[in-house]
């Protein structure tokens, strides 16, 4: 019989990792990787000796995403975020709108929760927004390196579905 259709692009390693480095300059994804006890799992969320951190923590947000709620597109121009999805199936779409960066333009998407537990560092200038994929509220946790300003927020938003960034949300 003929094959038909595309075959799809490898995605995942053994073992259910992602197969593929994030595709933006300067984020970073860290497999934080559940522990099973007696009584249920735990996992790590945050180490300040991770290697792949050398953030100052100033500020953790809680984030509860009813279901197929999608967030406005935002970005910080100061603020450095690390996203650690702990409830549900949460999409996290990027796009780099930094000026200066080899990888402007670029898109990248993640899928982050408690059975996929990510942390992902998004750097500044990085736009990024997130959808629950769950049929039931979704939760993450941002750790951040700046205290939020409520005089003065280093926050940018733009609508989803904004033609100003690619499709990817």
């Amino acid at each position: 019989m003929a094959m038909i259709g595309v075959r799809d692009p490898q995605s995942v390693v053994p073992g259910g990792r992602r197969s593929a480095s994030p595709r933006i300059a300067g984020v970073e994804m860290i497999d934080l990787g559940n522990v099973m006890t007696r009584s249920g799992w735990m996992m790590e969320v945050f180490r300040t000796d991770w290697p792949a951190l050398s953030v100052a923590l100033q500020q953790v947000n809680w984030v509860q995403l009813a279901p197929g709620a999608v967030t406005d597109w935002h970005c910080h121009w100061e603020q450095t975020d690390h996203l650690i999805g702990v409830g549900g199936n949460i999409k996290l779409a990027l796009w780099d709108g930094r000026d200066e960066s080899p990888t402007k333009g670029s898109t990248d998407v993640f899928r982050i929760g408690a059975m996929r537990p990510l942390m992902i560092v998004v750097p500044p200038g990085i736009w990024h927004g997130l959808r629950n994929e769950s049929g039931a509220p979704a939760g993450y946790i941002n750790v951040t390196d700046r205290l939020y300003s409520h005089e003065k927020p280093d926050n940018w938003r733009l609508a989803p579905g904004a033609t100003e960034i690619a499709d990817v949300l």
